[in-house]
């Protein structure tokens, strides 16, 4: 449609511009238009086809062709010749074009052919002229046609009345043919448009006319470059302005896609391939709750929906001094500790959430003044596991590891069975060292034997908790292959020995 448009725009000012020349030439008093004759059409084949003619005085040579009546040109604009020839190239075979020959003087007197078309499949013998059914005198090569094409009812009609489905498809495939050597490709305008939310995209794009709107898409990890996972498309209709929202997305991951639409011509354009970002969920902050606060300290704890980065922004109330302490890993439970604090001092505090896309959200403010600290440390998480390590003596080695809500500096003391017969071991430290994370390695333990066990810390306020008493229990040494040889002749012989006493 693009090409039929610019060749009647183009015909259109040669027949304008031809004639203002003429004017310009005033000086000349010819008004006769040069008598075009002796049409031939030579060397077609299936892409090109020669047109030869003649005037009676020198001219210009143009073509007028085209698959249709309206004509695209060719022409030799310099008026110096009264034998033709103008070749057409890179025509479709097995095609039928429309032509006619035109010729200006060099005063702009302009001399029209009467319309030919021509087959490109094979060499034809003789033109058509379209018209009077008259033929070109002294020219054997070019006959008039007898009657004008038929009209697009017409060729209708004649469709309607074939009842063979084979036809039918055949007359299609030549129709989308002709409808596709005519029509230019379906054009991408620009580079696509995405609007990533957490797990939806809007993808918007532009086409040079109507046409569907479809989205290819895989997730970028895995995919092969040419093999989309899914698709999604709008059942709005043909369109220039297409937008499709694809659902179903993960957050916080990478797509691959292009956009691919269709017109009425079943002719595709698509474009390349484009990348993605979904957003990651944002984080929701739940059960933000002061732990602990102490004359210089304040601990506080909270849990995300997500793995998030922690931050606290605080604010000392009294003086306006702000301060921040953050962790960059990601969880879902969190428990930070703010140090330095001033004794008897109100604080606000606010937390801030950050997931893996760089989203933030910030909760609620909380507050707490800080008091001297009389509450000692929590212990919990107690666990034990024991080792034996086979030899000639058997070695147990036993870790006990536990946790404290506050940095504490622990001992633990153990005594072998549970009701008390043996004296207590403590086991020191050599230096008090503060941590929420305890544990001892006791290599001292035999195997088989029930051991309990208590522990006592205290923070750096030395307030001091016991723990309860926990049992352990030892492994058994396994019986090697020699020993239960030895016990077997032992009491299958022990009773010769009792026969001879």
């Amino acid at each position: 449609m693009m090409c039929t448009m610019m060749a009647r725009f183009l015909l259109f000012f040669v027949l304008l511009s031809v004639p203002l020349l003429g004017m310009v030439r005033a000086q000349s008093n010819d008004t006769e238009a040069p008598e075009i004759s002796g049409v031939q059409i030579l060397n077609a084949t299936g892409t090109s086809v020669t047109i030869n003619w003649e005037t009676d005085e020198d001219a210009d040579s143009a073509v007028n062709y085209g698959l249709s009546p309206d004509y695209g040109m060719v022409r030799v604009p310099v008026p110096d010749r009264t034998a033709h020839s103008v070749t057409l190239n890179n025509l479709e075979g097995g095609r039928t074009y429309y032509f006619r020959v035109i010729s200006a003087d060099e005063n702009g007197n302009q001399g029209i052919s009467a319309d030919y078309k021509i087959q490109t499949d094979a060499a034809p013998t003789s033109g058509e002229r379209e018209g009077d059914g008259e033929g070109l005198a002294g020219d054997p090569t070019a006959i008039p046609s007898s009657s004008p094409p038929p009209t697009t009812d017409e060729i209708v009609e004649q469709i309607k009345e074939i009842t063979d489905p084979q036809e039918i498809k055949k007359i299609v495939n030549e129709v989308v043919k002709a409808v596709q050597g005519i029509t230019e490709d379906l054009t991408i305008v620009g580079p696509p448009t995405v609007i990533p939310e957490t797990t939806t995209a809007t993808v918007k794009w532009v086409t040079d006319r109507p046409a569907t709107s479809e989205v290819r898409f895989s997730p970028t990890r895995g995919f092969d470059g040419s093999n989309f996972q899914f698709s999604q498309s709008s059942t709005q209709g043909d369109t220039t302005d297409h937008e499709v929202r694809l659902i179903g997305l993960e957050p916080f991951t990478e797509y691959s896609f292009k956009v691919r639409s269709t017109d009425e011509y079943s002719i595709t354009g698509e474009s390349r391939t484009f990348t993605f970002l979904t957003k990651a969920s944002l984080p929701n902050i739940r059960n933000l709750r002061v732990l602990k606060v102490e004359e210089n300290a304040a601990t506080l704890a909270w849990d995300t929906t997500v793995p998030s980065k922690a931050l606290i922004e605080f604010q000392d109330l009294t003086t306006g001094a702000q301060n921040s302490v953050g962790r960059p890993t990601l969880a879902t439970s969190h428990q930070m500790r703010l140090a330095d604090l001033t004794l008897g001092t109100r604080y606000v505090a606010f937390v801030i959430a950050e997931n893996s896309g760089g989203d933030r959200v910030r909760s609620q403010p909380i507050q707490f003044i800080t008091v001297r600290d009389i509450a000692p440390p929590f212990i919990s998480n107690v666990t034990n596991e024991s080792t034996i390590f086979p030899g000639g003596e058997s070695r147990i080695q036993t870790i006990v590891e536990w946790s404290t809500d506050e940095p504490a500096s622990c001992t633990m003391t153990f005594q072998e069975g549970v009701a008390g017969g043996t004296d207590p071991t403590v086991l020191e430290k050599e230096t008090k060292q503060y941590s929420t994370d305890h544990v001892e390695v006791i290599i001292d333990f035999a195997p088989a034997t029930v051991y309990q066990f208590w522990l006592d810390c205290a923070d750096e306020a030395e307030n001091t908790i016991k723990s309860e008493n926990f049992v352990l229990f030892t492994p058994i040494q396994e019986k090697n292959i020699i020993d239960l040889i030895l016990e077997n002749f032992q009491s299958t012989f022990g009773w010769v020995k009792n026969i001879g006493v």
